[in-house]
């Protein structure tokens, strides 16, 4: 007996495809997706954009900027003139880091030469570049490097006398002319990090995870409300309403509006919680907070209808939304910032709602945009959301056919 109903629970796996494809192609799918970030975060897939600004101009900088240049681990954009540029750049997330070369760097003076620039969100950005400066300068200016290390020895720890600084002449400028050195120095004097915008990083955070997990669960929950859509097709109710004049239209408008409120009041409660628990500034943001949550609980709204009214069955369309919303999530950076994935990854992303509804959170949170700043993110939200709603209402219109 036990066998036979074994072999019937077989059978009924392998005839519900959507079963199959949760047991055995969604995790396939996900690992692929996790591995191809993580793969890329250990490895050189992982790229620092840095804007630069050279302020000095000389040899010693521009032997500086051509070796970060040749780090495969560093992609330079724009190379501003002015130091203000480079801040609104890293201010804006359209480079993760900046360098600001502001003096020399043979000779030091009251302030470090370099200034590295970093969001606070992306804090591992500046510890990052930070690493590869040090390289970068022992790679161009070896006979600095080393020449301020035995600066710092004669000042604090040792006297040097006349003919030992004559022969550490002769092996520094053998280094300017070629050699390189294998010793390795502290770097406190060469360059000063400086935050540009935002809260503290953990209250970066702690907003950054508010938003990607409330677009997350909003589209859940979106879709679990359209698939009653679904049920009520099945349960005669769509043939009674077609008994009057309105049609399927009025189903769908009125589930495209209440799944429109429910998801901003899900995302309100979050953002409240991260408001009393963490102290992320939801007062001092309402008003753009209130219209990208706006926008994300519309485009989730239209979205997940169009989903379910394209799909046969209520068990088609919850394995077609949890596939698609699980890979949008983890490709969108709802589970992993997007930071850390590969450029392929980070390009798809664009292609995602959690994407475009976290660079609207993160221009209110934490860059402070203006309204024009967040016309783009939101404008794909709310296009995205009526197109889906529209696009419901055209394929529910096939159920109206006896």
């Amino acid at each position: 007996m036990t066998g036979a109903v074994l072999r019937t629970l077989f059978l009924e796996l392998k005839r519900d495809r959507g079963a199959l494809v949760m047991a055995f192609i969604l995790p396939v799918v996900f690992f692929l997706v996790f591995a191809y970030i993580f793969a890329g975060t250990s490895g050189s897939d992982l790229r620092i954009r840095l804007a630069v600004t050279d302020g000095v101009g000389d040899t010693d900088a521009r032997a500086l900027l051509d070796a970060l240049a040749a780090d495969d681990g560093i992609e330079l954009v724009g190379g501003e003139s002015d130091a203000g540029a480079t801040r609104e750049r890293v201010r804006k997330g359209s480079a993760d880091a900046g360098l600001i070369v502001r003096g020399s760097l043979r000779t030091p003076g009251a302030e470090p030469p370099l200034l590295i620039l970093f969001d606070p969100a992306r804090g591992v950005a500046a510890s990052m570049l930070a690493g590869r400066v040090q390289r970068a300068y022992v790679q161009a200016l070896p006979d600095a490097a080393l020449g301020g290390v035995i600066a710092m020895l004669d000042a604090r720890f040792l006297k040097l006398d006349d003919a030992q600084r004559s022969r550490l002449e002769i092996g520094l400028r053998a280094l300017r002319d070629g050699a390189a050195p294998e010793e390795r120095d502290l770097f406190g004097a060469l360059y000063r990090q400086e935050a540009v915008a935002g809260e503290p990083r953990s209250t970066n955070s702690i907003a950054y995870y508010a938003g990607a997990v409330a677009i997350l669960f909003v589209l859940f929950s979106a879709v679990h409300g359209a698939i009653t859509l679904l049920a009520d097709r099945d349960a005669g109710i769509i043939d009674r309403v077609l008994a009057g004049p309105a049609g399927t239209r009025v189903l769908v408008n009125a589930r495209f509006l209440f799944l429109a409120a429910m998801g901003f009041v899900q995302i309100l409660v979050i953002y409240v919680v991260a408001w009393l628990g963490y102290g992320v500034d939801l007062p001092g943001h309402a008003l753009g907070w209130a219209v990208t949550t706006a926008a994300v609980a519309l485009c989730a709204s239209g979205l997940a209808l169009a989903l379910v009214t394209a799909c046969g069955s209520q068990r088609q369309a919850q394995t077609v939304a949890n596939v698609a919303i699980l890979i949008l999530s983890a490709v969108g950076g709802s589970m992993v910032p997007r930071f850390f994935m590969p450029p392929l990854l980070q390009d798809l992303g664009w292609l995602t709602p959690n994407t475009w509804g976290l660079e609207a959170y993160t221009g209110v949170f934490w860059r402070g945009d203006s309204a024009g700043e967040l016309v783009l993110p939101l404008a794909l939200l709310v296009a995205a959301g009526l197109a889906g709603w529209l696009g419901a209402r055209a394929l529910a219109r096939r159920w109206e056919v006896v």
